[in-house]
């Protein structure tokens, strides 16, 4: 209950309708009015399946009768409904159908609440640029029509745009807005959720004595409003603001905190509402894990738990479970925390589609808000797994399953798109697939490295005992060094993290005769590529091939087809769109052509549709791009570039993936001028993801750019070796990166490392 208290304005600020004398005649108006009114007061109950159901009637009723404004309004009530229980995409379609009848009415005060409402679930959902103007709209139909009511909800909501858009001299405006407009109104509960959001901009800027007094001001309001839900979950906003302080609970905000969260567990007791019950009890739990009442926080979790089950509400359940997996482990009760977080984890991925998620500089909030409790999970697991060799197989497979999640979790965020990880049909577990291969799957945490190997359908564990910060500064150096072609300083982080994750792992994979590494990198280990480790004699990939692969199972494992390969070459050697022309790019094009046969396009044939035009005429399985492109943790700001402009990875995606003529996934997409921003782990998950983007098998791309000639030498070589028939695309790849490391003037890693291969192997 950290976010912002978004107000529910259709459903408590615009106005009931009053039945007109033409509904009186007509049965189907006035029992659509009914049910209107009946689902306002089962909201305000807290019984959301009893109000989904009158106002789906009256939504019913209200089109039989031809009355499009009761009908606006039902839409809107449902939709913010829907999106105060976290149902964005079903909120979204009532809203958005609301505001349209709404406009086709004409009445200001219902345009004015269905486009607040629209606006409040843009902010929900993270869209602010759609969001500002709905709510200016709200706020400015609001003011000329002298509705105090709807200005402040819509005050409050842009408060809350400009506090999470860093635009904190505004927001403290607009709540002062917010407050004024509902005294005005005489809405208590309106006044008191500007208050508590007040507040919670108030800790931001350091200031918990004003925040202090606003959430004072704010519960005193609610204690002495009329039972609801509204009530309820707005006293449990306030405690938990004051819970939640940066540096701990002060005995002042702790005071504050508890008598909320008490007054919203008694309110849900009079209401018998099972959904408030849990929010108040989980969020005095928490104050108490908070402030070290351990046994007090158990027992209030349990009780949070069990009314969640009762709702039921899993949004809640995974809270609590997670809540009670960490007081049971600081317990020393192993089996029940791992009992809690298995249900946890279970929960959460059950509604994982439905909670909204936000972006700071590319990077998803999801992994900052969820991750710690997959990784204390696998923790968990991995602990008891070295403990008890016994047992040991099942665990560390359900641990590396739940960091799986947490893979695939990250990759639908980066891409912003939640088809993109979705291969059932076709998913393989990569662990049994070709002999001489293993998995070296690492999974960072706090205190060490666990390295996860399989080959077959064995596994093994190995416990590194080293920090994740000191891992991800050990990381960034190689990196950084790396690319400084001038210098051999890479060598001594190159041979420290040798030491720290292939060492250990050399016997067995002597003993099992492997000759490819499979790497599912995970966090820091995403930026290096793993080929320039150094044993102080050779570099890894002078022994083993490797590859990447985004997650164990979003690979379709089978070899390159036989037959015929139809290849679509392209490439742009001209400076254009502002970027230097690459001259080797026209003999990279004719040799791989070439190499690989079909048909290349260069330069100004090279087109945005022209490229999409190609991949609907004909069902080409290779695509090798030479051209500018990037890989950056923002991924509006991935691209290829074409001669006109820039291929983003919808696009690609629309082009390749669901080209008209193909039925089977792309085998090869090569990417050889491309780059990812330098040491950024959510850049390299970008390329990581681009098989699964463009729905490809396997994808060729770099870590960073590469001369242009450098990189022509090393694709062409290696479609030679895939033209041979007998290598795998690793062991092709291998082959050419050790080509250039034997040679004098691209034996630095700087010039052959970055070349990942991504995704199949074979």
């Amino acid at each position: 209950m950290n976010r912002l208290l978004h107000y529910a304005v259709v459903l408590l600020v615009l106005a009931v309708l009053a039945p007109s004398a033409g509904a009186q005649r007509d049965p189907d108006r006035a029992s659509a009015l009914n049910h209107l009114s009946r689902g306002t007061t089962a909201f305000r109950a807290g019984d959301m399946v009893a109000a989904t159901q009158e106002w789906s009637e009256a939504i019913r009723l209200s089109h039989q009768a031809q009355a499009p404004e009761i009908e606006a309004e039902a839409l809107a009530r449902r939709g913010e409904m829907y999106r105060t229980q976290g149902h964005l995409r079903n909120a979204a379609d009532d809203l958005r159908a609301a505001l349209a009848k709404a406009e086709a009415i004409g009445g200001d005060k219902l345009i004015a609440g269905t486009s607040g409402a629209l606006g409040n679930l843009e902010l929900a959902t993270r869209h602010t640029d759609t969001a500002e103007p709905l709510l200016r709209r709200s706020r400015e139909l609001a003011h000329r029509i002298g509705d105090w009511r709807t200005l402040a909800a819509s005050a409050n909501d842009l408060g809350n745009l400009y506090a999470q858009t860093g635009r904190r001299g505004e927001a403290a405006s607009a709540y002062a807005e917010a407050i004024s407009s509902a005294a005005s109104a005489g809405d208590d509960m309106l006044a008191a959720t500007a208050e508590v959001n007040a507040a919670r901009l108030a800790l931001q800027q350091n200031d918990p004595a004003n925040a202090n007094l606003l959430l004072t001001r704010a519960i005193d309001r609610l204690e002495r409003s009329p039972p609801s839900y509204s009530i309820g979950t707005t006293l449990i906003s306030a405690g938990s603001a004051a819970s939640e302080q940066h540096g701990g609970v002060t005995a002042d905000s702790g005071r504050l905190a508890e008598r909320a969260f008490r007054a919203a567990a008694k309110m849900a007791d009079a209401l018998h509402n099972a959904a408030l019950s849990s929010l108040a009890r989980g969020g005095l739990g928490k104050l108490y894990e908070r402030t070290g009442r351990a046994d007090e926080a158990s027992h209030l979790t349990e009780q949070a738990v069990f009314a969640a089950q009762r709702a039921p509400s899993p949004e809640l359940s995974f809270r609590w479970e997670w809540q009670q997996g960490r007081l049971a482990r600081q317990q020393g009760q192993a089996d029940r925390a791992l009992g809690s977080y298995r249900r946890a984890v279970g929960a959460l991925q059950s509604v994982r589609q439905d909670i909204p998620v936000e972006y700071h500089d590319g990077r998803s909030s999801y992994r900052t808000t969820f991750g710690p409790l997959y990784l204390e999970f696998a923790d968990l697991l991995l602990r008891r797994a070295s403990a008890d060799r016994g047992r040991a197989a099942p665990l560390m497979r359900e641990a590396r399953d739940a960091v799986e999640q947490l893979k695939e979790s990250e990759l639908e965020d980066y891409f912003r798109d939640s088809c993109v990880t979705s291969f059932a049909a076709r998913q393989q577990s990569i662990e049994t697939v070709a002999p001489g291969a293993a998995v070296l799957y690492p999974i960072s945490l706090p205190d060490r490295l666990e390295l996860l190997v399989s080959f077959g359908k064995e596994q093994r564990q190995f416990t590194i005992p080293i920090q994740e910060a000191a891992l991800r500064t050990e990381v960034q150096r190689f990196r950084e060094l790396l690319e400084k072609r001038t210098t051999n300083e890479y060598l001594v982080p190159a041979r420290a993290l040798y030491d720290k994750i292939i060492r250990p792992i050399e016997p067995l994979l002597a003993s099992q005769n492997i000759n490819t590494i499979v790497i599912v990198p995970d966090n820091a280990l995403r930026v290096i590529p793993f080929a320039a480790l150094h044993d102080g004699k050779n570099f890894l990939i002078e022994r083993y091939a490797t590859a990447v692969a985004p997650s164990m199972h979003l690979v379709d494992p089978k070899p390159l087809a036989a037959g015929p390969r139809v290849a679509l070459v392209l490439g742009v050697s001209h400076g254009v769109q502002g970027f230097v022309e690459l001259p080797n790019v026209l003999r990279e094009v004719a040799a791989v052509h070439q190499l690989a046969g079909g048909k290349e396009l260069v330069n100004d044939a090279f087109t945005q549709s022209r490229f999409a035009s190609e991949l609907k005429a004909v069902p080409y399985n290779i695509v090798h791009v030479a051209s500018h492109g990037q890989f950056s943790s923002d991924p509006k700001q991935t691209f290829l570039l074409a001669y006109d402009g820039k291929l983003n990875m919808d696009k690609l995606e629309a082009d390749i993936k669901y080209g008209e003529r193909r039925e089977n996934a792309l085998e090869l997409l090569v990417l050889s001028a491309c780059e990812t921003a330098t040491g950024d782990d959510r850049a390299a998950l970008g390329l990581a993801g681009i098989a699964l983007k463009a729905g490809a098998r396997s994808a060729v791309a770099s870590l960073w750019y590469v001369s242009d000639e450098a990189a022509g030498e090393l694709v062409v070589d290696f479609y030679r070796g895939l033209r041979s028939g007998s290598q795998s695309k690793a062991v092709a790849l291998q082959l050419a990166q050790r080509k250039l490391v034997s040679g004098q003037r691209y034996a630095h890693p700087a010039y052959w490392a970055p070349f990942l291969l991504i995704g199949n192997w074979l």
